[in-house]
Order: C-alpha cells, then sequence, then structure tokens
C-alpha cells in the first residue's frame, strides 16, 4: 500500500509542473448514491442495494489533474435469514480531467482504497475484515459557475469478508452517485 501512495503522489506531482495551472484549488464535496456490493451468503441474498453517502476532498493542480480523497459508504447485503454485511471506504485517487467546454468536464479516476466490512445478526460464516486494494471510477460534472459544480459518478471497490475456518472472500462494489462540489 506504501508503494501505491508513493506512486500516486509522485505522479501528482510530475503531472502538475507539466500542466499549464490554469484552474489550481481545493474543493470539497458531498455525494448520495446507491452502493451494490456483490456478495453471495450461504442463506441467499434478500437485498443487495443501499442509499450510501460520502463526503470529498481535492486538490485541482490544473485543468487536468488532481488528487482526491474520499470517504464514502459501498453497500450492504442482507441476508435471507436474518444477518448482513455493511461496507465503507476510504479512498486516495488521482483524478484526470477532460474538459468538454467551460462549463463541462469528464473524469476518470484510478487510486487506492481501504475498505472495512462488518458483519451483523446471525451470520456465523463470516466475520468483520479490512482490505486494500486498487479503485477505480468514471464520471461527469458540470460546473454552474467558478465555485459550485454537479457530478454523476461511478466507483468500483474491492472489499472482503473474513471466512469462519481460516481465509477471506473478497467481493467486488459498485457505486453510483449524485454529488455537489465547492471550490475554494
Amino acid at each position: 500500500m506504501k508503494a501505491i501512495s508513493s506512486l500516486i503522489i509522485t505522479g501528482a506531482l510530475l503531472a502538475s509542473t507539466s500542466f499549464p495551472a490554469s484552474a489550481e484549488g481545493f474543493y470539497g464535496g458531498l455525494n448520495l448514491g446507491l452502493g451494490m456490493p456483490d456478495l453471495r451468503t450461504p442463506s441467499g441474498v434478500d437485498k443487495d442495494k443501499q442509499a450510501v453517502v460520502g463526503a470529498l476532498a481535492g486538490y485541482k493542480f490544473n485543468d487536468y489533474f488532481g488528487i482526491e480523497g474520499q470517504y464514502t459508504g459501498i453497500g450492504k447485503v442482507t441476508d435471507n435469514v436474518s444477518g448482513s454485511v455493511k461496507a465503507d471506504a476510504l479512498s486516495l485517487t488521482a483524478v484526470g480531467f477532460v474538459p468538454l467546454n467551460d462549463g463541462f468536464n469528464l473524469y476518470g479516476k484510478l487510486g487506492v482504497a481501504s475498505t472495512k466490512s462488518k458483519v451483523s445478526g446471525d451470520l456465523p460464516v463470516y466475520s468483520d475484515a479490512t482490505h486494500t486494494g486498487a479503485t477505480y471510477g468514471l464520471g461527469a460534472e458540470y460546473h454552474f459557475d467558478k465555485n459550485i459544480a454537479m457530478r454523476v459518478g461511478w466507483d468500483r471497490y474491492k472489499a472482503a469478508v473474513d471466512v469462519t475456518g481460516g481465509g477471506s472472500k473478497t467481493f467486488d462494489s459498485n457505486v453510483t452517485s449524485v454529488g455537489f462540489t465547492y471550490s475554494f
């Protein structure tokens, strides 16, 4: 994980010197979305989607490149009997922007995320776990003015649960979200 974080930070510093710094600055935002973890439980899945919220903070080096930290829920799976697994993620990503015009950008994210899964109720085969791995996402943002923007995005995370008897089981989670950012 330290190697991946070092690569992201080094890449951010190198890329910030290659472009004109016309849109630099800090930004923060909130997201509301739908988390869809792909985890199957022994008794079958009753519900595999959950409304999630997230908060993000970033720094845009120029019109084309930034770095972003985000904390978000990535969803909850409810078993047919009485248990559930809920997961959250803390991520650090490099963000590439493609300005299409003065108000509209496309973006892509690539980085590392640490996920924490919490098992509740009666799921004796699974227990709480943490997982660190790659995360990525795509999206679009529309700028109402120089400070306020609306985002629509999709992010992919990998999480895990520990399995009784040893080992762990990893699963993916897709998060689609709508949010607003404010540039300082």
